[in-house]
């Protein structure tokens, strides 16, 4: 029998401070009590729509959709991340208390809404059983930052550009720019749901030259877009440090040790937080105070982008029918063993994506226990090899003008929705003197990488400060660069004494994140190297200045060194995983 559904829309539950946040209810329409979901955002109701809360009402669930505080009617003032602590808390236990449910809750959603369920997590509801974060940050001095301390320029002000625009006209804000931006966005929306991709391409140009447009002005703390109206950028601007107070304070990767749930991780390679989901999951794995939330530890990544997760074509590349996926029905499934008590599926923990043979495939464990992590050096006439180079000293230079930048092509770029993230052939960008490429030999045999990837990179430069950033390809016999993934490094953020000294040599370690693709034979191992992608990061000013303060005059061009000679040997770290007996 077909069971009908109750909604209420509206409802102002009240937090502990006496602000009401603006909350909706989808739940069958019955008088037994049922176990909630519950789903906090601070984008307002088409990203509650697409969380398909009467889909999972049909499902036998209680849904709560809660507008973060500040946000969309909520009351209070929306401060990022740092107000979901308390009210994640008091919505789990508001929901519990309701007639309708039966006092079990759990949480799902993906990016900021993944965000809220750590934080409700950490402050440790006791009726919160089960939770489903979705591409979501970990440390959130990294959601501003990369893990090399790179800012992250389209993430943190695309966001915000995307935020401030959303929020205009109730903050009551008259700005053409702005306005425009809005109405882009909205666009870009709905012809991403639509099957017109020419439409959807000449929005996204669209959209991506306006936001590039503001990205580009310095100083970027004084953007009027912005400056005044985006708290969160303020605090940013005077909390740069890592081991600042403020990003401790909301660090759910200090609290695993007291987070006593079970959580189904899902995240893509090429998405902007998969470092981030691959750290919540092995953290927990390991630290979660109980056999049952330690055992109760699942991961699912697939091939896709922030954007499209489910999809089967992502950048460039169409990965086959078998990778779309109804994540819908993922979570509907884990939530019924997890809050309905039903069965759980016989499987290993782990389930992944091989791009190139284009496969699922379940593992015991992440990283894999049989991996091989093998060392690649970088050697003269960009070759890159096994061997380690045997002169002293050996060095290739390039010039980094932060006015210029190398343009970001695809990987894990994220920002205010204009960009087009995933695999892309980065051939486009490759006659540039401010980069240098690597490639292996010809692969006589397919070669598959699936782990964390790492790069040693010994470095050196001329200004006060600056980046390096890394990109790893899969160099393909038809002609195309295509990228597995990247990362950067800021060297003020890595460590190394303050402020750089010309002609010093530096050791930095530039974290990839992680890749599982198949590489097959006729194919090359490619790495690029450089100092900027933009908008995925900031151009470093090189001047040292804090995050944020320097014009335009007030940058300088940086003359960089790579070494790689016996005596300062870079390298990349790959995770080859041997091939099965046949």
């Amino acid at each position: 029998m077909t069971v009908g559904i109750v909604v209420e829309h509206g409802l102002r539950v009240p937090m502990r401070d006496g602000a009401c946040l603006l909350t909706d209810v989808w739940r069958p329409a019955t008088d037994e009590p049922l176990p909630a979901l519950l789903f906090r955002t601070p984008y307002g109701d088409q990203v509650v729509r697409a969380a398909s809360p009467e889909r999972l009402a049909t499902e036998g669930f209680a849904v709560v959709a809660q507008h973060c505080r500040g946000r969309f009617g909520s009351e209070g003032e929306w401060i990022y991340v740092h107000s979901d602590v308390e009210d994640g808390f008091d919505a789990v236990e508001w929901a519990a208390a309701q007639p309708w449910c039966n006092g079990r809750v759990g949480m799902f959603g993906a990016s900021y809404s993944g965000n809220t369920q750590w934080l409700a997590a950490q402050a440790r509801p006791p009726h919160l059983v089960a939770i489903a974060p979705e591409a979501c940050a970990a440390d959130y001095w990294e959601g501003m930052f990369d893990s090399g301390g790179a800012f992250r320029l389209a993430l943190r002000l695309g966001w915000t550009v995307f935020v401030v625009a959303a929020m205009a006209a109730e903050w009551g804000i008259q700005d053409d720019e702005l306005a425009n931006l809005r109405e882009l966005s909205a666009e870009s929306y709905d012809a991403a749901q639509s099957d017109d991709p020419n439409r959807l391409d000449r929005i996204r140009r669209r959209l991506r030259a306006a936001v590039e447009k503001v990205l580009r002005r310095r100083p970027i703390r004084d953007n009027p877009l912005w400056h005044g109206r985006a708290t969160w950028l303020d605090e940013l601007f005077e909390h740069e440090s890592r081991t600042d107070s403020h990003w401790l304070r909301v660090n759910p990767t200090t609290h695993y040790g007291a987070i006593d749930l079970p959580a189904l991780h899902i995240g893509s390679w090429y998405d902007i937080h998969l470092g981030a989901t691959l750290r919540h999951y092995t953290g927990m794995r390991r630290q979660a105070p109980t056999e049952r939330a330690r055992q109760g530890q699942r991961l699912l990544i697939g091939p896709w982008d922030h954007w499209h997760p489910g999809n089967s074509t992502v950048g460039d590349i169409a990965f086959g029918t078998d990778a779309a996926i109804d994540l819908a029905q993922v979570r509907a499934n884990w939530f019924r063993e997890q809050l309905c008590d039903e069965p759980a599926a016989n499987r290993p923990p782990v389930r992944i994506f091989v791009m190139g043979s284009n496969v699922w495939r379940d593992e015991r464990e992440w990283p894999l226990a049989r991996t091989e992590y093998t060392r690649w050096y970088l050697r003269s006439d960009g070759r890159l090899l096994p061997e380690p180079p045997a002169d002293d000293h050996d060095v290739d230079r390039f010039t980094f003008d932060p006015a210029d930048p190398v343009p970001t092509l695809g990987g894990r770029l994220l920002g205010a929705g204009g960009e087009q993230p995933g695999p892309l052939d980065q051939r486009a960008v490759g006659e540039r003197d401010d980069l240098l490429d690597y490639l292996s030999p010809v692969l006589t045999e397919d070669v598959e990488l699936t782990g964390p990837v790492t790069m040693d990179l010994w470095a050196g430069t001329d200004a006060p400060d600056t980046d390096f950033t890394a990109l790893l390809l899969d160099v393909r016999p038809d002609g195309r660069w295509v990228n597995l993934c990247e990362g950067a490094v800021r060297a003020r953020h890595s460590g190394v004494t303050m402020p750089l000294v010309p002609g010093a040599v530096y050791h930095f370690t530039i974290d990839l994140a992680a890749t599982s693709a198949v590489l097959f034979a006729g194919h090359r191992v490619g790495l690029r190297l450089s100092s900027s992608s933009f908008p995925e990061w900031e151009p470093n000013p090189n001047t040292g200045n804090p995050l944020g303060v320097d014009t335009g005059p007030d940058v300088r061009v940086a003359h960089q060194a790579i070494h790689r000679g016996r005596l300062h040997p870079s390298s990349i770290v790959l995770p080859v995983i041997p091939a099965q007996p046949r």
